[in-house]
């Protein structure tokens, strides 16, 4: 019975302190993205504001404004967008139909999740919320939004 105790306190440390390491400053963003949605509608509300305003504590600017998804992608992702290096990235829409998929070049599986969270580290140069995080299920909940009725399965 013991050894449950310990656990079950070793599992509360660590759960506190994920929760607190989730909940960091996020740059110029000032709004508080960290609370669960209340339904599928807010979800997919809280995943707009957090791809339109979130820097994810990037200092990165783009064309003089502080580096969101939006910055590269569009004010809503439905629209073509450029990259830093003015390289064209496709709309959004559809985007999340296409996952999970291969990427040669690190020989792995991908999922959409693992997707976002590599262009905040590589594209924003911030730092991506933790995986299952309120702002990343939001943020993946807006994107999934934006495939709706998008054909799944070319990628099989």
């Amino acid at each position: 019975m013991r050894k449950f105790s310990t656990l079950s306190k070793c599992l509360t440390i660590v759960v506190f302190a994920s929760s607190l390491a989730s909940t960091t400053a996020w740059g110029a963003s000032s709004k508080d993205f960290s609370s669960s949605a209340l339904s599928l509608d807010d979800a997919v509300q809280s995943g707009a504001d957090i791809f339109a305003a979130d820097t994810f504590g990037s200092e990165k600017r783009f064309n003089g404004q502080p580096a969101t998804c939006a910055s590269c992608h569009g004010t809503n992702g439905k629209t073509e967008g450029r990259a830093p290096n003015g390289a064209p990235l496709p709309s959004l829409i559809g985007a999340a139909a296409t996952f999970p998929k291969f990427d040669s070049q690190s020989s792995e599986v991908v999922t959409l999740e693992e997707q976002v969270m590599r262009c905040i580290k590589g594209g924003l140069q911030g730092e991506p919320p933790a995986y299952n995080s309120p702002e990343i299920v939001n943020l993946v909940t807006y994107l999934t939004s934006l495939s709706k009725g998008a054909v799944m399965g070319k990628q099989f």
